[in-house]
């Protein structure tokens, strides 16, 4: 299955770490291979200035791990770390101190507090090469309190200070922007990006998102005030390339987590299709699309309302429909924005939500109240584990089976969901059987038992074969 995307070899005698790529040679006696980067940094080694591991690998997160390590490592990327200590990131998630620290350290290589330093220190590190930013907005832009805090975390993870660092950049890591901030988002290849872009365009909620040719942009809110950023999807590079247009950038690292999320960035897709590539039925799906992704949606909530209007009617109907919520309840821009107009409503706009005018039935509406009132009464925890939130979305009147695996696969991206719900899905496993009726929630579970630990992207995939054989059906 060849090496984990996110692996790393140290070299002893070094304390340096590389990519599997490098083209330095050491005594294999002295090197030990790492499962992140974040695993080598804890014991001590600093990344590789010639193949620099830090621009060129994803931030994969180990796979197999733990719930609360998995769940742990999603509110740390979410910026937890940044606002609240290891206690409180071990009393959200069920255990002591001491029992997350041990997880973490057999599990990941680092503790929590280590992982979050190490965050901030590579965004901050991408920011001296990549822009001119002064010291200052590096450090608040990488979620750091103050400059000295950056100097302190930067030189402990590089061994080198910001300002050596960015003496040493190269020429071609500067990137120029047109007014915004611009920074490259690396992933780990293949990627998919004309699937992610025909996912995404009948889809985008009118006012908050657009695409653009191969441009995806929306609206996001910044220290209470309207921004944007815009994602460009198009090219053959090894990353995407965002441009924010925003009225401060202090702690973009969050809004840059929540891209890479959403695009699912640190996916591991060669792990996955190398798993269905022994598959008859997922084998040539894979084929035809390597390198696709679950896409997922900007925040929780937002993924949530999303997937509730989508009940029972077309895609085109729920962005429709999604678009009239926006108009009634969504807080406008100044003026329009790149072509956009509105900020994603809050669960507090959502509570009294009008079925008025919407198109939409009103035990639908209602499901969309009870949601956002649960949210906002502390009942619904959207930040918690696929598993705890598929529990609690299910307690709330109107969602169901097929609500809540959606939620699960698009909002806190749990890649082993299996929609067997689904019609869509339904009909394309039908259709890899050769069969004209759709076999039942059963016998798909059963044929997706193979599949796992990837049921996720096995969804994502029956999907996208459906509309390739729509498209060649078309052609």
């Amino acid at each position: 299955m060849g090496t984990p995307a996110s692996q790393v070899s140290a070299v002893a005698t070094t304390g340096i770490y590389c990519r599997p790529q490098c083209s330095a040679r050491p005594d294999p006696k002295n090197v030990s291979p790492f499962p992140t980067p974040v695993a080598a940094e804890a014991a001590g080694y600093r990344s590789c200035l010639r193949c620099r591991p830090d621009r060129h690998l994803a931030t994969a997160s180990p796979t197999g791990v733990p719930g609360a390590v998995a769940t742990s490592l999603a509110l740390i990327s979410d910026g937890f770390l940044d606002r609240f200590d290891e206690a409180a990131l071990a009393d959200r998630v069920g255990y002591s101190t001491r029992q997350l620290r041990r997880l973490f350290e057999q599990h990941v290589g680092a503790t929590p507090a280590f992982v979050g330093r190490s965050r901030r220190a590579h965004f901050a590190r991408r920011l001296l090469d990549e822009t001119d930013l002064s010291m200052p907005a590096v450090a608040g832009a990488a979620g750091f309190g103050s400059v000295r805090q950056m100097n302190r975390v930067v030189e402990g993870i590089f061994r080198f200070s910001p300002g050596e660092l960015r003496r040493k950049r190269r020429s071609g890591d500067v990137l120029i922007a047109d007014g915004g901030l611009r920074l490259r988002l690396p992933f780990v290849e293949p990627l998919d990006r004309a699937a992610a872009l025909a996912h995404l365009t009948p889809r985008v909620t009118p006012g908050v998102e657009a695409v653009d040719g191969s441009t995806y942009r929306r609206t996001l809110e910044v220290c209470g005030n309207p921004g944007v950023v815009e994602i460009e999807l198009g090219g053959d590079a090894a990353h995407l390339e965002m441009v924010a247009h925003l009225p401060t950038f202090d702690s973009i690292i969050d809004d840059v987590a929540r891209i890479r999320s959403m695009f699912g960035l640190d996916d591991d897709a060669g792990a996955a299709e190398s798993h269905f590539s022994a598959d008859p039925l997922l084998a040539p799906l894979v084929a035809d699309h390597p390198g696709l992704r679950v896409i997922g949606g900007w925040d929780r909530f937002e993924t949530a309302v999303r997937v509730i209007v989508g009940q029972q009617v077309s895609v085109a109907g729920a962005t429709t429909i999604t678009g009239r919520i926006i108009e009634r309840c969504g807080r406008p821009l100044p003026g329009v924005v790149l072509g956009l107009t509105h900020l994603f409503p809050t669960p507090q706009q959502l509570v009294e939500l009008d079925p008025d005018g919407l198109g939409m039935p009103g035990s639908r509406v209602a499901t969309v109240r009870a949601l956002s009132a649960a949210v906002v009464a502390g009942g619904l925890d959207l930040s918690t584990s696929s598993e705890e939130l598929r529990c609690q979305l299910l307690d709330v009147r109107g969602i169901g089976p097929w609500t809540a695996d959606l939620i699960s696969m698009r909002a806190t991206r749990d890649p082993d969901v299996c929609p067997s719900g689904d019609l869509g899905i339904r009909h394309a496993v039908a259709k890899l059987l050769d069969r004209t009726d759709p076999p039942s929630e059963e016998e798909v579970d059963e044929i997706a038992e193979v599949w796992r630990p990837h049921r996720s992207l096995a969804a994502q995939h029956l999907w996208a074969s459906l509309r390739t054989v729509s498209e060649k059906e078309n052609s």
